[in-house]
């Protein structure tokens, strides 16, 4: 479009009484009429809507306009829907400037005057800035009908699913010797009424019926290049030292001489060197755990079918996919050696160990003894590691915890009806239909103690003394205990945490991953083309990552489904002339999205375009100003700059 007329059209939109109610939109479109290039200036209650959309693809045929303004709301709301009517209109979709009025204007302020002045000002900057623009070309990545699901719990699985059966190739990698996660632990699960390993079983048995699924076990990812709809992905696969002859005989675990706490059952017990996690573990074959194996060979001497190789060596597989699905979970919050007596003495335990020792396929075939002797006395104190603010825990509810607490409570008072049982709590949110619990609680004599102040637990050789300031009463009293039980929350995956620094993804301030918008993209990550399953945004149960995976899939299945995508082309780009090859820029990049190419025998920096997620950090760091922002160069900034100074 060079030399051609710069034509501009402003819109000024009331929103309502939004707007209007605040800045005099009548005396802004006046004034936006008398700048420079504006050749037609109007105002619409609400520019958003059918009319106001075809009043301006209108002026745009009638007045020859080549550059639009519409000063309304925030750009994260409409913008995407105004370049859509510039471009139907038949101009480039980023000959377009979004001016915000309201958030910036009549939601600030509640001055008429001074309002209406500053929304002047906003209009005078967005104009000067739309002289400058340019026409910017579509990116086109072709997509590759391939999705990666990282994570083999209840999450991953669903998502793997829902994708499978739509008929892309997915590739499920678990970090794990198996799949399930924490759900294959849960003895029962409310409003599905299944065990978690028969929920988890049921769906990796379709996942394996189906050849467009491929499933790593013990496996990780190492690099991810590439963005939205051509991830080039590589990942490592340890070595089990078992293969699929395997028949699960048990010779080998009889003849390990190394034991060690079983992290399965979260340290209630111990297993081999050489284990199967559960019964219904997938895959089925035994896992030798390489920390901890002495190399003895004992195990290969005793396999009658020779399916044991201690040299068996890690590989690397390479795949290109689509999208990606991260479906991390969580890890249960650990206490200290110390916190509340936690490993002081066998009598202090945490919620997930109680689940585990009342399963009756678990450790203890659902027999509550310790040091074989029947507790009399439980205290549960919950809100550990969440809601609580001393010890290292976190300031959110994990949502869960108060419901399992009370079905353990009552599963035990089930189990021991003469039992005394109190309950220490910080709040009680058994949210949704999970109220029954607590009413059944209080009828069944549980008992309730509500604290402000964390209480405090001591052990005395055998002797476990519960100390808490009762806020009904207002005074401390004192519980002698058989058991208590630390009701522990959701933290970050571990897991998550070794992924972060090669998947695009950002965390909150508890350690859990950002949505790209809470309500309107809630499981998207900030980088397009990445998308959340599950707890890796925040606690969940069971039935929500369920529902939260399937959503993850279809949103997966959006880019899938076509051919091509058109990333934003408000990227970097580089003025090569310009480029010293100083490669600032690159360790700038928080995407990776920025290397180098030789260009007439000197390096320069190169952006890659699927990458590239527009955050401008690279044009602001360049030292030689080759960097520059498509649709936020220098030349429109300052522009902008200039006219607000005059």
């Amino acid at each position: 479009m060079s030399g051609e007329e710069i034509r501009i059209g402003v819109y000024v939109c009331h929103c309502g009484t939004n707007i209007a109610g605040v800045v005099d939109v009548e005396e802004v479109t006046k004034y936006a009429s008398t700048l420079p290039n504006v050749v037609v200036a109007r105002n619409y209650v609400f520019m958003c809507s059918e009319p106001g959309q075809q009043l301006i693809k209108e002026d745009i045929a009638k007045h020859k306009i080549n550059r639009v303004v519409v000063a309304a709301c925030s750009p994260s709301l409409h913008e995407p829907t105004f370049r859509n009517v510039v471009k139907e209109a038949g101009l480039n979709p980023y000959l377009f400037e979004m001016v915000n009025i309201r958030e910036h204007c009549s939601w600030a302020h509640t001055d008429r005057r001074k309002a209406t002045e500053k929304a002047k000002d906003l209009i005078r900057m967005g104009v000067a800035k739309a002289r400058e623009l340019e026409p910017l070309e579509e990116i086109r990545i072709n997509v590759t009908k391939k999705a990666l699901v990282i994570g083999g719990g209840i999450a991953g699985l669903r998502a793997a699913l829902d994708l499978a059966r739509t008929g892309y190739i997915v590739y499920l990698v678990e970090k794990r010797p198996t799949l399930g996660g924490h759900t294959a632990r849960i003895p029962f699960i409310r409003y599905l009424g299944v065990r978690g390993d028969d929920l988890v079983s049921s769906i990796i048995k379709e996942l394996t019926s189906l050849p467009n699924v491929k499933i790593y076990t013990n496996a990780e990812v190492v690099s991810m290049e590439g963005g939205v709809g051509s991830f080039r992905i590589r990942i490592r696969v340890r070595p089990r030292y078992v293969d699929a002859r395997c028949n699960l005989c048990g010779e080998c675990v009889k003849v390990c001489p190394v034991e060690t706490s079983n992290e399965y059952e979260y340290g209630v017990g111990t297993r081999k060197a050489i284990y199967l996690p559960y019964q219904e573990a997938y895959p089925r074959i035994y896992v030798i755990d390489p920390d901890i194996c002495t190399r003895c060979g004992e195990c290969v001497k005793v396999c009658p079918l020779r399916a044991i190789d201690l040299a068996d060596k890690e590989r690397f597989e390479d795949m290109e996919v689509g999208t990606v699905i991260l479906a991390t979970g969580y890890d249960p919050y650990e206490p200290e050696r110390g916190e509340l007596g936690y490993k002081l003495s066998k009598k202090v335990i945490t919620l997930f160990q109680l689940e585990r020792i009342l399963d009756e396929k678990g450790p203890t075939k659902g027999v509550l003894r310790i040091d074989d002797t029947v507790p009399r006395t439980i205290v549960f104190i919950s809100c550990i590691g969440s809601l609580s603010t001393s010890l290292r825990a976190g300031r959110y509810c994990s949502r869960i915890c108060c419901s399992t607490m009370l079905s353990s409570a009552l599963k035990i008072r089930e189990l021991m009806p003469e039992s005394y049982i109190y309950v220490i709590h910080k709040d009680v949110r058994t949210y949704g239909y999970d109220e029954d619990l607590y009413w059944s609680a209080l009828e069944k004599d549980i008992r309730f103690i509500r604290y402000e102040e964390l209480p405090e637990v001591r052990v005395s050789g055998d002797r476990v003394e519960v100390i808490v300031r009762d806020v009904t009463i207002g005074e401390k009293i004192s519980i002698p205990a058989d058991l208590v039980v630390l009701v522990n929350g959701m933290v970050q995956s571990r897991f998550l945490r070794e992924l972060l620094n090669v998947v695009r993804v950002s965390c909150g301030d508890e350690g859990f991953v950002r949505e790209a918008h809470v309500k309107l993209r809630p499981v998207d990550a900030a980088s397009e083309g990445i998308y959340l399953a599950g707890a890796v945004t925040g606690p969940k149960s069971v039935v929500e990552s369920i529902i939260h995976a399937s959503a993850a899939a279809a949103r997966a299945s959006t880019v899938l489904s076509k051919d091509q995508v058109y990333p934003e082309p408000i990227i970097a780009n580089v003025n090569e002339d310009l480029c010293s090859g100083c490669l600032v820029c690159v360790g700038m990049c928080p995407y990776n999205a920025i290397s180098t190419k030789e260009t007439n025998g000197r390096r320069v920096a190169y952006v890659n375009p699927a990458l590239c997620m527009g955050c401008g950090t690279c044009a602001a760091a360049c030292p030689s100003g080759a960097m520059q922002q498509q649709g936020f160069k220098d030349r429109q900034i300052f522009a902008q700059i200039r006219v607000f100074s005059r």
